[in-house]
C-alpha cells in the first residue's frame, strides 16, 4: 500500500485508519471498531488482482437492533451497486463477497459506500447510528 495512503484492506484498529475514512464514520471508537452513520463512504486502493472479494466485520448491536429490526445494508463500489445484505439478527457477522473487475479501478482508489436501512435514530440528540464496523476491504 502506499505510505502516505490508504491500502485495500482497513483494520480500525490500523494506526492509519483515518486514510481509508472518507466519511459518515465515527471520529474515534474504543480502538478496534468504530460506529458509522447513514451514509459512510470509504477508500481502498486496490491492485491489480484477477478474482477479488470485497469482505467486511461489522456489529448491529442488540441496543440499536431492539428499535431497528432487520437492517438491509446496500453496497456500492464507485457508485455501483455490489450488493444488498439483509440482517436479519443482531450481533457480530461476517460478509464477503465476489466482486465483478469491472467495477474496479485497478492500481487506483476505490470508493465503498455501504448504506444501513433503516438507521437507529437517537431519541435524545437526533443522532444517527448504522452499524459498528471492525474491519473492510478487498481479498483475494
Amino acid at each position: 500500500a502506499p505510505a502516505n495512503g490508504p491500502g485495500y484492506f482497513l483494520n480500525m484498529a490500523d494506526p492509519n485508519a483515518a486514510f481509508y475514512l472518507v466519511q459518515g464514520v465515527a471520529d474515534h471508537g474504543p480502538g478496534t471498531w468504530r460506529w458509522v452513520f447513514d451514509h459512510p463512504v470509504l477508500r481502498f486502493f486496490v491492485p491489480a488482482a484477477p478474482r477479488l472479494r470485497f469482505t467486511m466485520e461489522f456489529t448491529l448491536p442488540e441496543s440499536t437492533f431492539r428499535d431497528t429490526g432487520p437492517v438491509t445494508l446496500s453496497i456500492s463500489l464507485n457508485g455501483n451497486l455490489l450488493d444488498r445484505l439483509r440482517c436479519d439478527k443482531p450481533g457480530q457477522q461476517v460478509y464477503t463477497h465476489p466482486v465483478p473487475p469491472e467495477l474496479l479501478h485497478f492500481d487506483a482508489i476505490n470508493l465503498v459506500a455501504i448504506d444501513p436501512h433503516p438507521v437507529w435514530v437517537s431519541p435524545s440528540d437526533g443522532g444517527r447510528l448504522g452499524f459498528i464496523l471492525s474491519r473492510a476491504g478487498f481479498t483475494e
